[in-house]
């Protein structure tokens, strides 16, 4: 009796052991992972190192030739502040997408050994900076990109021209097949659809077949005007990103910009936060307690007049379209807080853009469930 029970007991750490090894190759499995940021066409990268005395990680991406996209956080706060920029020679420039008058941004150079190092200039002041690749505890990402565009009226010479560009994220190689299958499904509505290229394929034909569709409804005799011509000019660009990427979350935001005529494009970012150990898009009663929505509806309204330097009394529908700001359900989680993001015309002006307020999980004691 006493050696079956033996025999059961190590049967029983057996299996543990595994299991956590298991957990384990899913945070770890990237450790070694080395982008080569000059070389390499289009990416995904986490680079972690320090801004002035404190600890920051950047998500980036490149998402196009010449084109950088992405996130950065302070990990003392968690926050996630947008990034784009453009690589001029060899010298990359990433702005802060904020609404301060003066330019924030990282100016430097990358390197094949995983290496981005610079000057980060902003608030009155300058830091050195030099950040490494850490994938630790991340899920390693590759990144797609097409490009295409059509006449209107092909064989007209000032035909308007339609373009459609997209960019995507996928899970690499080394991500197991269960989560790679769960990402997949997140990324394109189909777990089965195991070809990336396939997938952008669809999405640029889909696009050119619709405005070669629209051509019917056009006159040529209108392009010996300018300004008809460039309502005409329709485009679509489509881009992912990675804001948060750290074991098990996972966030990722799907940017949409199309114009099809009028006085401008329509634009929006939306953003799934991923629970990859439960395979799950959490939503907000995954996060909150029953009866949450009004004291956290008054702590974005507190959010709101903070980044737009509203004082306390004043009215915030003289801003914006609505007199307090409801949770939403697109938003973004971070080991900090959650920021809850707003499209524009959904409560404010199409002029004021997308707004996305930050509320740390310290202002949310007793609203957020034990697991969160």
């Amino acid at each position: 009796m006493k050696k079956l029970s033996l025999w059961a007991l190590l049967i029983t750490i057996t299996l543990f052991s595994c299991h956590l090894g298991h957990e384990k190759q899913h945070s770890i499995s990237a450790d070694h992972i080395i982008v080569p940021l000059v070389s390499t066409p289009l990416y995904y990268t986490q680079l972690k190192g320090k801004l002035g005395d404190k600890d920051i990680t950047i998500q980036l991406l490149k998402t196009a030739p010449n084109l950088f996209r992405g996130y950065y956080c302070y990990d003392s706060t968690g926050q996630p502040i947008a990034l784009w920029g453009t690589l001029d020679s060899s010298l990359v420039n990433l702005y802060e997408e904020t609404n301060n008058q003066e330019d924030r941004l990282f100016s430097g150079y990358l390197s094949d050994d995983g290496i981005f190092k610079g000057v980060w200039h902003g608030n009155g002041t300058s830091y050195h900076f030099e950040f490494h690749t850490d994938l630790k505890n991340a899920i390693p990402l590759k990144v797609y990109y097409g490009i295409d565009s059509a006449q209107l009226l092909p064989g007209y010479p000032k035909s308007p021209i339609g373009t459609v560009s997209n960019s995507i994220i996928w899970p690499d190689s080394l991500v197991d097949s269960t989560t790679a299958q769960f990402l997949i499904e997140q990324i394109t509505g189909n777990s089965h659809l195991n070809n990336p290229q396939q997938f952008l394929k669809r999405g640029i034909d889909s696009f050119i077949l619709s405005y070669r569709i629209a051509a019917k409804d056009a006159d040529s005799s209108e392009f010996s005007d300018a300004s008809s011509t460039t309502s005409w000019n329709w485009t679509t660009d489509n881009d992912m990103k990675v804001v948060y990427n750290t074991w098990p979350l996972l966030v990722i935001e799907k940017y949409a910009y199309d114009f099809t005529g009028g006085a401008h494009g329509n634009w929006s970012a939306t953003y799934k936060t991923l629970d990859l150990s439960k395979k799950k898009v959490l939503t907000t009663d995954d996060i909150f307690k029953p009866g949450y929505k009004e004291a956290l509806s008054a702590l974005l309204d507190k959010a709101f007049k903070y980044k737009y330097h509203m004082s306390e009394e004043e009215a915030l529908d003289q801003n914006l379209l609505v007199k307090s700001i409801p949770p939403n359900d697109n938003f973004i989680v971070t080991n900090k807080g959650i920021a809850f993001s707003y499209v524009p015309y959904e409560i404010g002006p199409y002029a004021l853009g997308q707004v996305t307020l930050f509320v740390p999980f310290t202002a949310m004691k007793g609203m957020v469930k034990n697991s969160y």
